[in-house]
């Protein structure tokens, strides 16, 4: 009867295996860049998977801000209606565009539904402060396609946003009309023909009242204050309280992290405005009483007021 392995046994022996292990890979990994190496000072080709997939190699957003929107683009609307870009902005209100298909299998539908979540708890109103404008960039889709998907998202906002069906609409569009405005908004997608789908990014596009481009939001989350002080900045004092004006000064977008992030310069300054203003506002009283109450002069021991004579001696 062989004698049972104590712990310490059973350790060492864990030890050693996993040491022989990695002694092993580490070989099998020198050995295959040795032959790699080889390859390379032999001219030989080397295949290298950097995880990008050739089709979505030029999918991106080339961001334009400061450029403009073409006004004069047509449209059909979900109701069939021919309209263009200048019908939906229009000189009064800021308005976000976006780029979607309604047989997208994944991504619009996801950017989709969570622009829908923020703009329910938006406390600015969708066709009174603002407006939205979301076109397909299939050719091939139909109107009536296009409002079942507008129906789809509208009836998840009328809680909330009452104006929402006359002030969101969805468009669709010829293709040389998708392609132009595309490329007003830096919008790179491609289409798959074997699969029958596009390959595009995840876009906001945040437009002035005049048609110029003033800000980006390339994920598929926008929270709602930052929604709002994008729409007040594109807004360019038309949107929003002066409240919310002083607010956006003291922030800046940063890109990095999608969202608007505090300058802490700027809310010292205005911290120190703001106490200098307070400062005024509780002395100017005084300074105006003191100014205001006549000077008394002293008075004699009959209470009447004794003139002083000067000493002329």
């Amino acid at each position: 009867m062989t004698k049972p392995e104590s712990m310490i046994d059973f350790a060492i022996r864990d030890t050693v295996g996993f040491f022989l292990a990695m002694t092993v890979i580490i070989g099998i990994g020198q050995e295959r860049c040795a032959f790699a190496q080889a390859d390379v000072r032999s001219g030989a080709k080397v295949l290298l998977n950097d995880g990008v997939p050739r089709e979505v190699e030029n999918v991106t957003i080339d961001q334009k801000l400061g450029g403009q929107i073409q006004l004069n683009l047509p449209l059909t609307d979900s109701l069939g209606r021919r309209v263009k870009t200048g019908y939906f902005i229009d000189g009064e209100k800021p308005t976000i565009i976006t780029l979607n298909y309604s047989n997208c299998p994944m991504l619009c539908s996801v950017q989709l539904s969570q622009l829908t979540r923020s703009l329910a708890d938006l406390d600015l109103q969708i066709g009174r402060d603002f407006q939205i404008l979301t076109v397909s960039i299939d050719p091939q889709e139909s109107t009536k396609l296009a409002q079942e998907t507008k129906a789809k998202y509208i009836d998840q906002l009328l809680a909330t946003q009452p104006l929402a069906g006359e002030g969101w609409a969805f468009c669709t569009a010829q293709q040389p009309i998708i392609t132009r405005l595309a490329d007003n908004l830096g919008f790179r997608y491609t289409y798959d023909r074997k699969s029958g789908e596009y390959y595009h990014p995840a876009m906001l596009a945040f437009v002035s009242p005049q048609g110029v481009i003033t800000r980006y939001s390339l994920s598929v989350d926008f929270p709602p204050a930052d929604m709002k002080k994008a729409l007040v900045e594109a807004g360019e004092g038309s949107v929003g309280s002066p409240v919310d004006q002083v607010l956006l000064w003291c922030f800046s977008y940063d890109p990095d992290s999608n969202s608007y992030v505090p300058q802490a310069w700027k809310i010292m300054r205005l911290a120190g405005a703001g106490t200098v203003g307070l400062m005024l506002a509780c002395l100017t009283p005084y300074w105006i009483g003191r100014k205001a109450s006549p000077s008394r002069k002293p008075k004699g021991d009959d209470g009447s007021e004794r003139i002083e004579q000067q000493d002329v001696s």
